[in-house]
């Protein structure tokens, strides 16, 4: 696949990802007698905020998760991409450019 088709791709892709959650969900413990809670923890505006996360809803936070981390490798790829497509056309420019048409006024080398 060409390099503006796979772009393309992951931008479809991307739009798929309707669900994102950010940060890392833990199991917490009271205690051997408790049953566990959960809480999702993340870095927003420089600061840890935690939010607790009841049983029923953590197959759907997980999913979220993973649908962040899943537009994260594809944000990365595209990157890629987006440099990789950038240096060759830089590499087709420099190579177009060397190429000068022939000079009408050069005087002919003595023989």
């Amino acid at each position: 696949m060409k390099l503006e088709q796979r772009r393309q791709a992951i931008l479809q892709e991307m739009n798929t990802l309707t669900r994102m959650e950010r940060g890392k969900l833990c199991v917490q413990s009271r205690g051997s007698n408790s049953p566990p809670f959960y809480k999702l923890q993340c870095w927003r505006h420089g600061r840890n905020q935690t939010r607790y996360v009841p049983a029923a809803e953590v197959a759907s936070v997980q999913a979220a998760l993973a649908g962040h981390e899943r537009f994260q490798q594809l944000a990365e790829e595209f990157v890629d991409l987006t440099v990789a497509q950038t240096h060759a056309a830089e590499a087709e420019s420099k190579k177009n450019s060397r190429r000068s048409p022939p000079n009408v006024t050069r005087k002919p080398k003595p023989s």
